[in-house]
This record gives C-alpha cells, sequence and structure tokens, in this order.
C-alpha cells in the first residue's frame, strides 16, 4: 500500500468513526425527543380532561354567549 492510499484510509477511517458518533448522538437525540413528546402529548390530554371537567361544572354562561343585559 502507498503512502497516499494509507492516508486516505485512514481519513476514510476518522470519517466513519465521526460519522458513526453523530449517528449514536442524533439517535439518543431522537429518543430524548419522543419520550419528551409523548409525556407533553399525556400532559395534554390530562389538562384538556381537566378543563372539559371545569367546563362542565362551571354556572357562568359560555364565553361564546352575550350577557343577558344585552
Amino acid at each position: 500500500m502507498t503512502p497516499e492510499e494509507e492516508s486516505r484510509l485512514v481519513r476514510l477511517e476518522e470519517l466513519v468513526a465521526h460519522q458513526q458518533a453523530a449517528i449514536e448522538d442524533l439517535s439518543r437525540q431522537l429518543t430524548d425527543a419522543w419520550k419528551d413528546r409523548e409525556k407533553l402529548r399525556r400532559e395534554l390530554a390530562r389538562l384538556s380532561d381537566r378543563f372539559e371537567e371545569l367546563e362542565d361544572g362551571a354556572d357562568a354562561p359560555s364565553a361564546n354567549q352575550k350577557p343577558p343585559h344585552w
């Protein structure tokens, strides 16, 4: 193997190693983001249910209705 070929091979191996590390990092970030998304989705569903419960139990007129004196 010539020195040029060996140098090129070393550069390619370094590039592959950096790309592999980047892919692993991105995969970890994607997994974390997916977990956060699911947590937020569950929290939104819980808050939506709670809001509906409060809205159903409220004696006040709906926000879309005009007050009776209009």
